[in-house]
C-alpha cells in the first residue's frame, strides 16, 4: 500500500524544502495499527521545526507535522485497545502527521471520543489543550466572575481560552494587533465567540484604565516582545503572567518596577512539555473528555480555516500566518495531480 506524504531532507523555508512523494508502507506486525489520516493542520511549531528552530528536530529526511487525526483501518493480532473504525490521535510530538497513511505501534496513539469532527479532532492537541491548561493549571481554574487578560486573542488558542472562560463563566480581556479599518470586524467576532472586551495594541490607555476597575490575575502572553509590558501593567498585585509564545520574535520585555513592585511571577508553558509527563494519565483523559463534550455542544468551535490538498502544500505554507491551514487526505487522493 502506497502513502502521500510531505517530506523534507533538509531544514529551511517549508515551501522551498518540503516535497511531496509517495512511500510503500510496512507490513503490519502484531502490535500494530494501520492508519489513514483524516486531517493535519499547520501549526506555528510545524513550520518552525522544517526551518530547523523547534526543540524537537526528527532524523532527516522526516515527514512533517506534529498534529493531525486518523482512522484506525486495520490491527495487528495483538492490538488490545483499538478497533476498526476508532478516531486517533499521536501520543507525542514529531509523528510526521502529514501523510495519508502510516502504520505505526498501537502505543504511539490515543483514542479520542467519536463525536469529534476530522478537524476538530485533528486540531486538539496543541491549541484547544493549550488554553485549557493554561486556564487550569496556574493556581487553579479562575472563579466565576474573574478577569483574565490575553494578547494574541485571535490566535487558534486565544479564541480558544475566550471560548472556554465564557463556558467557565471567567471574563476575558482581549488585545489583538492593530488593523486599521478591519480592527472592528475582528472585535465583532470575537465578542462573538464570547470575549467580554477587545482592545487593539493602540488602545493603551483605554484598556489601563479598564483593568484598574476589572483588574485581571492571570495573563495569557502569546506575542512576548515589549507587549508583555501592557500586560503586567494591566495585572494585579500578585498576579501571573503565563508565556506560551513569541510571535514577535523578541526577548519578553519585563520592566524592574512592574514585575517586583507588584510581585508578579513569570511562568512559561509548553504543551508537549505537559503532554510527554502526563501521557496515559487520568488528567490528560479528563481534559480530552471535557474538550470533546464542549464541541459537541456547539459551545467550543474549531478555529477559522482553509482545507487543503498536499498538492497545494505551497499555498497552504505561503497562507499559515494568516489563516490556518488543514491538510485533507480526502481532498490529497481525489486531487487530479494524485495518479
Amino acid at each position: 500500500m502506497m502513502s502521500r506524504v510531505l517530506r523534507y531532507a533538509t531544514y529551511g523555508n517549508p515551501a522551498e524544502v518540503i516535497e511531496i512523494s509517495s512511500e510503500v508502507l510496512a507490513k503490519l506486525s502484531k502490535k500494530d495499527v494501520l492508519l489513514r489520516f483524516l486531517a493535519a493542520p499547520i501549526n506555528p511549531s510545524d513550520y518552525n521545526q522544517v526551518e530547523g528552530k523547534y526543540p524537537i528536530r526528527p532524523q532527516l529526511p522526516a515527514i512533517g507535522g506534529n498534529e493531525g487525526s486518523a482512522e484506525v483501518m486495520e490491527v495487528g493480532s495483538d492490538v488490545t485497545k483499538l478497533k476498526v473504525g476508532d478516531k486517533v490521535i499521536p501520543r507525542t510530538a514529531g509523528f510526521g502527521t502529514w501523510r495519508t497513511h502510516c502504520v505505526v505501534e498501537e502505543s504511539s496513539v490515543k483514542r479520542v471520543p467519536a463525536c469529534l469532527s476530522g478537524a476538530a479532532s485533528a486540531m486538539l492537541a496543541v491549541n484547544p489543550c493549550t488554553a485549557y491548561r493554561m486556564i487550569h493549571d496556574f493556581g487553579g481554574r479562575p472563579n466565576p466572575g474573574d478577569w483574565i487578560i490575553q494578547n494574541g486573542s485571535n490566535s487558534a488558542v486565544g479564541r480558544a481560552v475566550i471560548q472556554l472562560c465564557k463556558i467557565y463563566n471567567i471574563n476575558s480581556i482581549n488585545i489583538i494587533r492593530d488593523r486599521g479599518e478591519g480592527s472592528e470586524t475582528l472585535k465583532q467576532e470575537l465578542r462573538a465567540l464570547g470575549g467580554d472586551v477587545v482592545f487593539t495594541t493602540t488602545e493603551g490607555k483605554a484598556l489601563d484604565a479598564f483593568c484598574r476597575d476589572n483588574t485581571p490575575q492571570l495573563a495569557f502572553n502569546m506575542v512576548g516582545g515589549r507587549e508583555t509590558i501592557q500586560l503586567l501593567k494591566c495585572l494585579g498585585n500578585g498576579g501571573k503572567v503565563v508565556t506560551y509564545g513569541a510571535m514577535s520574535n523578541s526577548p519578553l520585555s519585563v520592566p524592574f518596577g512592574l514585575q517586583v513592585f507588584k510581585d508578579i511571577t513569570l511562568y512559561s508553558y509548553w504543551m508537549t512539555r505537559w503532554t510527554k509527563k502526563h501521557t496515559g494519565t487520568n488528567a490528560e483523559d479528563r481534559m480530552f473528555e471535557e474538550l470533546a463534550e464542549f464541541y459537541q455542544s456547539g459551545s467550543l468551535s474549531v478555529v477559522p480555516h482553509d482545507t487543503r490538498s498536499f498538492y497545494d502544500y505551497k499555498t497552504a505554507f505561503s497562507n499559515a500566518f494568516k489563516r490556518k491551514q488543514l491538510f485533507v487526505t480526502d481532498l490529497t487522493l481525489k486531487d487530479s495531480r494524485c495518479s
